[in-house]
């Protein structure tokens, strides 16, 4: 007897969901680094033997995305053009985070986003500044730059923050479980 025959019909369309998502999320996933694709990356070829060795950097618990998220966020929205990449590649290593979701967040500061996403950052982190009455700078650039990495961290807390809830209640979702919230907000 094969299995179609036995399979209630239910069942079957609760398989084939759970097909769809992990396609939809495999499709998303294609352009970042995996195991297999680690050579390819300009700067992280030079370590993919020893990343390949460390199978905590291709894990999706939640431990390792969570890390992932806040690491990620924060380290893309702060102005250090250029070694974004290496700092989040050292950082998944060391702090035991996913390669691909901090990889991934990396991307979010792009050459098309970067003068809107900094821009924006440098208003927020001036408002942040004035409202917790935090000590200014003399020099103006000085000051821009201490604006963007204020504005920074904390949006990216912010945006990690969201995801984190975001992926904990969809990785509750494919569980089966039912999600606490009050739990989530704990961890």
């Amino acid at each position: 007897m094969k299995l179609a025959e036995i399979e209630p019909g239910y069942e079957r369309e609760i398989r084939a969901l759970r097909h769809v998502r992990i396609r939809r999320a495999k499709q998303f996933l294609r352009p970042l680094p995996r195991k297999a694709t680690l050579h390819r990356w300009p700067i992280l070829k030079w370590f993919a033997t020893a990343a390949r060795k460390r199978p905590y950097l291709w894990s999706f618990r939640i431990r390792e995305v969570s890390v992932a998220l806040y690491l990620g966020f924060v380290i893309a929205f702060l102005p250090l053009v250029g070694v974004q990449f290496v700092l989040a590649f050292l950082a998944a290593w060391a702090l035991r985070a996913n390669l691909p979701v901090i990889m991934g967040a990396q991307l979010t500061t792009n050459v098309f986003t970067m003068v809107p996403i900094y821009f924006t950052l440098n208003k927020f982190g001036t408002q942040l500044i004035g409202l917790l009455g935090l000590p200014s700078l003399e020099s103006q650039i000085g000051q821009g730059a201490y604006a963007t990495v204020i504005g920074g961290v904390v949006a990216g807390l912010l945006a990690a923050f969201a995801l984190d809830m975001v992926y904990r209640f969809l990785f509750a979702q494919a569980k089966k479980r039912p999600v606490n919230l009050k739990r989530m907000l704990k961890k």
